[in-house]
């Protein structure tokens, strides 16, 4: 049974009772760790998850709001009584700020996945991350690396994205796929690639990778595909 105390300051606390907390490293793997009180420090949180030493850690707070706020080694944290806080744990000294739909976040490194700052704004699969820039707003694929650490402060929102992607075979010829991972063996019936001939993807360098039997690749927007005999075969 929880049981009501009062400690030395007058604030009420709670005997034997454990708050659930997830600590997230730079790549979101998470630990379920419990602290047996409401309120923990940085420094707790980063012994919590076994990074020594504290000094050389940064500790971020993901409040309810989505946002992402450094938590100091002495500085307190309200655990949620009702469902696991979470941090993050990531070595560095410093952070860089940005903007996701108007929620304030920073980070220790200057890259994450786009669909890592999806994940922070409880954004949804059916949502695309966008940069806010001048000119053409540039959208990524959850998949894609974002700069979050270039100059100034970067400005990112969220667009619905298109349940389909239009790729390009042959030069010139446009297909519209359904957006997923798709094999080597079933482009090639999609393209109607001649019998006994391989499949390329171009590079945005324009260099030609031959794809390799049963290689899966997940297509985008804008991608460019072709075929070639076997070697020593002309077409």
């Amino acid at each position: 049974m929880d049981t009501a105390l009062t400690n030395t300051a007058g604030e009420q606390v709670h005997a034997n009772r454990l708050f659930e907390a997830e600590i997230g490293d730079e790549n979101f793997n998470f630990a379920t760790v419990s602290f047996d009180d409401a309120k923990v420090t940085g420094a707790q949180v980063c012994m919590a998850a076994g990074r020594h030493p504290v000094e050389e850690h940064v500790v971020l707070r993901h409040l309810p709001s989505g946002e992402l706020e450094t938590l100091r080694p002495t500085e307190t944290s309200d655990l949620d009584n009702h469902k696991r806080s979470r941090f993050f744990v990531i070595k560095g000294d410093d952070t860089h700020r940005f903007f996701m739909e108007g929620l304030a976040m920073e980070w220790p490194r200057n890259k994450l996945l786009a669909w890592q700052i999806k994940l922070l704004a409880g954004a949804g699969d059916d949502q695309a991350l966008s940069q806010d820039l001048p000119g053409v707003d540039p959208v990524y694929d959850d998949d894609d690396e974002v700069d979050v650490g270039a100059a100034g402060v970067e400005r990112f929102k969220l667009r619905h994205r298109k349940k389909t992607v239009t790729v390009i075979y042959g030069g010139d010829t446009e297909f519209e796929l359904e957006r997923r991972v798709y094999t080597t063996e079933e482009l090639m019936t999609v393209f109607g690639v001649p019998a006994g001939y391989n499949l390329d993807i171009i590079g945005a360098d324009g260099v030609f990778r031959e794809m390799a039997p049963a290689e899966r690749l997940r297509v985008k927007d804008g991608m460019e595909f072709a075929s070639h005999p076997p070697v020593g075969q002309s077409s």
